[in-house]
């Protein structure tokens, strides 16, 4: 909590974004569903990250319709962002 609020994470970000876009112009980044993660997910969404439209994942597949799963930091959503180069 001491080094949160001051823009170290939204700096690693940046410098991450820059990388990938050497390669592609789309960053992806899994996030967990629950309030733990809710400043995570705060901070995403205002990077411009949105969900990939698969709904939520755990380990190698997407849950599917009516699939029961454990509910735990297993079970992540996933996010991309369409990178600009002029980042």
């Amino acid at each position: 909590m001491k080094f949160q609020r001051q823009g170290i994470g939204s700096r690693l970000m940046d410098r991450a974004e820059e990388v990938i876009l050497e390669r592609t112009d789309v960053a992806g980044i899994g996030v967990g569903v629950f309030s733990d993660y809710g400043k995570a997910q705060v901070l995403y969404a205002h990077r411009g990250y949105i969900p990939d439209g698969h709904g939520v994942h755990k380990h190698d597949h997407y849950i599917q319709p009516g699939e029961e799963t454990i509910m735990d930091d297993d079970v992540v959503l996933y996010l991309t962002k369409k990178l600009k180069a002029t980042q």
